[in-house]
This record gives C-alpha cells, structure tokens and sequence, in this order.
C-alpha cells in the first residue's frame, strides 16, 4: 500500500517508457516528476526531492550510470534509492548498475506487478533507513542531556568545551568558564526531601539558563555542580556575568511543598590565558577557585 505522498522521479528520453511507468505508478496514488536527460535530472533533484528515483540506462550525452554516480557522489542526493531502467540483462550491465550505486533495476518489457512491488520495497527500505537514523539521532540528544534539568550532561559540555578549545587555539578570543556548587545542598536534601532537592536543581537550571546568551553554554557537571562556558569572553565580563547568576539565585524565592528553602550558590571564574592551557587545567583552577569560595564562606565569586 502506498500512502499516496511518495514522490518518484522517472528519467528517460523515450517518451513510451515514461507513459507507461507514469501510467502504472499514478494507478497506486505515486507522486510523478519526469525528466528527459540525465542533465535535467540533476538539476531538478535538489529541488523536488524524490523518495525513488527510475532512471533510464541509455540515454544521449550521460548515461543513465553516470547520473547515478553523480547522484551517489552528492550527500544530498545519494541516500535517494535508485532503479535502473534497461533492456540490458547483461551481467557486467547489472553488475556496473550496483558498482554505481544503483539499488535494483527493472527491464523491459514491463511487468505491472514486479515493478510495483520493486519501487514499493525500496521506498519502504528507505523509510527504515530514515526511522532509524532519526531514532539513533533521538538517543544520542537523549545521552547528552540531563534528565532531571533538562542541561547539557558532562559527556555534552566536554565537546563543547573541546569545540571552543580548538576557536580559542585559532582565534585567540576570550574563553571563560565558571563552576558552581549549590551550598549546603546535602543539608536541603535532608531537611526537606530528595523531592525538594530536585525541585531546587530544577529551578537552579532555568536560573542559569535566563541569565546566559545563547552562544554560552550551561551544564550540570554532576550532583549539585553546574559548570558555565562563556566563549569570546573575558575574565572581568564573565565575573560580572556569574555574579548576576549568583545574587538571582539568592533572590530567588524558592519554595516547596509551602515550605521557604534558602537557596545559594558559590562559584569558581577562570579564564584561558594562552595556547598552553588545556581545558583540563582551566576546570581544575575553576575547582579550586570553587573550594576558597567555600572556605570564605559561600555565595560567593571567586576568580583567577
């Protein structure tokens, strides 16, 4: 069964072959484009995006192996699944067919019910191939988030921060990343609840991301620590940026189960200095910036 929306291109310059796939695909509800060349074809792919394309073996000027490799060459054309058109059973003529990358091929005459069901099983091949290829796109956002809020996870900000390693090494801008700690967070969770640890995380979360661009990035590192990169950023400006972070999250009025919490954060700023730096030692000095916020006291911001 088709669902009426599959979209088929026929390339052939005999006007005959055309009339007669035309008239057998319409009959089943597909979507018919035609073109007379090989040079037609590829200009219009691009353009109507077919889910199958029939293409014609001999033509004039390109063949029709020659428009397949042209096809399978572009990364935008070459997942379209293609059936060779031919009076050629050869062997060395379906065997260069595949070399190409054609997927079957139908020889005439024409038999209705074998070239129904081989454009109907390619088109149903490559639907698999796209459910699965969205499905494993799906998993891998999916691994890289933070169920609980929602961030980037650890494994995420890594490429991110490889990512801005490698502008920082060509560029040269400013790269700032801030680490922070949700104070006393194991005192919340005991006196309230794992519930009402979580809903602060959750709130933390939207916290941070309201009071970043959108070239920054922000990630729960792990536990109660979060960690924010401010790319083409300097020191005295990512300072002023985490300080904004720190004093709304004191501000904030968070409340659970009609119970107040008081809820503060201290952070860690450092910046990369040189090409020397690896992220490595950027984070750790963020760490340990982190570490004498909370020896002075908490809520606070220290930098480098």
């Amino acid at each position: 069964m088709n669902d009426g929306k599959s979209k088929i291109l026929i390339v052939d310059d005999i006007s005959a072959n055309v009339d007669v796939l035309r008239a057998i695909l319409e009959r089943k509800g597909y979507q018919i484009c035609m073109a007379p060349s090989g040079e037609i074809a590829l200009k219009i792919l691009p353009e109507i995006e077919p889910d199958l394309v029939l293409l014609g073996v001999t033509m004039p000027e390109m063949d029709g192996f020659e428009v397949c490799q042209k096809m399978k060459e572009n990364p935008d054309l070459a997942d379209i699944p293609v059936i060779f058109v031919t009076g050629k059973v050869a062997t060395e003529d379906i065997v260069r067919g595949f070399n190409v990358g054609g997927s079957d091929y139908v020889s005439k005459p024409f038999q209705y019910e074998e070239i129904l069901a081989r454009v109907s099983s390619q088109i149903k091949i490559r639907e698999l191939i796209q459910e699965k290829e969205a499905l494993i796109k799906e998993l891998d956002s999916l691994s890289r988030i933070d169920p609980l809020t929602k961030l980037s996870n650890r494994r995420d900000v890594k490429e991110i921060l490889s990512y801005e390693q490698s502008r920082f090494e060509r560029y040269g801008k400013g790269l700032t990343i801030g680490l922070g700690d949700i104070d006393f967070f194991k005192k919340i969770n005991d006196q309230y609840g794992h519930d009402a640890g979580d809903y602060v995380l959750k709130e933390v979360a939207v916290i941070l991301k309201k009071n970043i661009r959108k070239v920054d990035s922000v990630a729960r590192w792990g536990g109660e620590e979060f960690l924010v990169v401010l790319p083409d950023t300097t020191l005295n400006g990512a300072a002023k940026v985490i300080e904004k972070i720190r004093s709304s999250i004191e501000s904030f009025n968070f409340e659970f189960n009609q119970e107040k919490i008081k809820v503060t954060m201290s952070f860690g700023v450092a910046c990369h200095a040189n090409e020397c730096n690896q992220m490595e030692s950027i984070i750790k000095l963020a760490d340990d910036l982190l570490y004498k916020a909370k020896e002075q006291g908490r809520n606070r911001v220290i930098t480098m």
